[in-house]
């Protein structure tokens, strides 16, 4: 899917010393290509803004600048680190080379496995929290922890990525535009947020961080809804955080004790920075692991569009379910571009079991005015 957009690459194009593989995603603002580096051998991704965006909106192109120099002020093994950033004249785009994940997001993840083992999921969290603690020491803040966001490699490393939309001190006033607007996504986004994304920090983030622990551990998301309103008044009620057990009693009553400290609509009796949380997990017998680092070479297997990469997890979990009724396309997300394939295959679905009830209608009708005349000639 590429919104109306035309290509930016073609696969085999060369572009400041890296060769285009192929498109690995795109959306209304960008793509992302999957390219070599001529010299290295070694695979990076591209994320390239569509030029007439740049055009329309000078703050798209802050936005993209912004994830440029935030990722490089900040380090860290769980964070994709940005290698290259810059205007290109002649064919009038701005673009970012960095990391290049080939796990898949754990949206993905979860779209496969229903729901993850509570010790896995701990450990996808205390890699998240481990980068925000390194973010936190520039004062920067994320502000959109979602699965989409977490991207989780084939040895288990997570990567966090989209810093575009993050809150850096010292970067606000010559690049933050937007300071009085409400990101985030409605699922995750902590109660102060939704208020006031201009005054949120680090807590903000470890609230959205618990959800996706409930999620990865419930298999749901505490507040849902159908639409972003109905999901922000749960979460701006006076009502307390759901506790998980009420979903999976299975769960350890410490563990589920962290999890409603991490997500107290209160901030202030929140878990109050990321390494607080690292050490409460210590305290239950959860602990971070340390991961060898290591770039990525060249791989002409490794997987392509996340989109195709979803859909195949979750094809795959529908053929493994042992009920024959369950629709393979009963899935949602919040990720728009998946969210608008799986759309697009329920209507061809749709399509084909009209099609089919119409032939046999039409059938059905030849054979009746068959039969009449048969009786009519008798």
């Amino acid at each position: 899917m590429n919104f109306g957009k035309p290509e930016i690459f073609h696969s085999g194009d060369k572009f400041r010393g890296y060769v285009v593989e192929r498109l690995l995603g795109n959306g209304s603002l960008g793509a992302v290509y999957l390219v070599r580096h001529e010299l290295l051998d070694t695979v990076y991704a591209l994320k390239a803004l569509f030029p007439d965006v740049a055009k329309e909106n000078s703050d798209y192109v802050k936005r993209f600048l912004r994830e440029a120099k935030i990722a490089t002020r900040i380090r860290h093994p769980n964070l994709v680190a940005v290698h290259d950033c810059g205007f290109d004249e002649a064919r009038g785009i701005y673009f970012i080379v960095m990391d290049y994940v080939s796990g898949g997001d754990l949206r993905q993840a979860l779209a496969f496995a229903g729901k993850f083992a509570p010790a896995r999921a701990v450990e996808v969290v205390l890699q998240v929290a481990s980068a925000l603690d390194a973010a936190q020491e520039y004062h920067v803040v994320h502000r959109d922890i979602k699965p989409e966001n977490i991207m989780i490699q084939p040895d288990g490393t997570v990567k966090l990525v989209d810093l575009g939309i993050a809150k850096a001190d010292g970067l606000r006033d010559s690049l933050c535009t937007e300071a009085e607007s409400v990101f985030g996504t409605p699922a995750y986004v902590a109660p102060e947020q939704a208020l006031d994304a201009s005054a949120v920090d680090v807590r903000a983030d470890i609230y959205s961080l618990g959800v996706v622990l409930f999620e990865m551990i419930a298999g749901k998301v505490p507040y849902d809804g159908p639409n972003a309103p109905q999901i922000l008044v749960q979460t701006l009620s006076s009502d307390p955080f759901p506790d998980i057990r009420d979903i999976n009693p299975e769960v350890d009553s410490a563990l589920a004790t962290v999890i409603r400290r991490m997500c107290v609509k209160e901030c202030d009796r929140r878990i109050a920075t990321p390494a607080a949380l690292i050490a409460e997990f210590a305290k239950i017998g959860y602990h971070l692991k340390t991961r060898p680092a290591g770039e990525v070479k060249f791989d002409r297997s490794a997987d392509s569009a996340p989109t195709l990469v979803s859909m195949r997890s979750l094809l795959q979990k529908s053929a493994a379910s042992p009920d024959d009724n369950a629709d393979p396309l009963a899935y949602e997300t919040q990720d728009v571009e998946i969210q608008d394939f799986v759309n697009r295959l329920k209507r061809r679905k749709r399509m084909r079991r009209l099609a089919s009830w119409a032939v046999m209608a039409v059938a059905a009708i030849a054979a009746l005015l068959v039969f009449a005349w048969l009786v009519g000639a008798i």
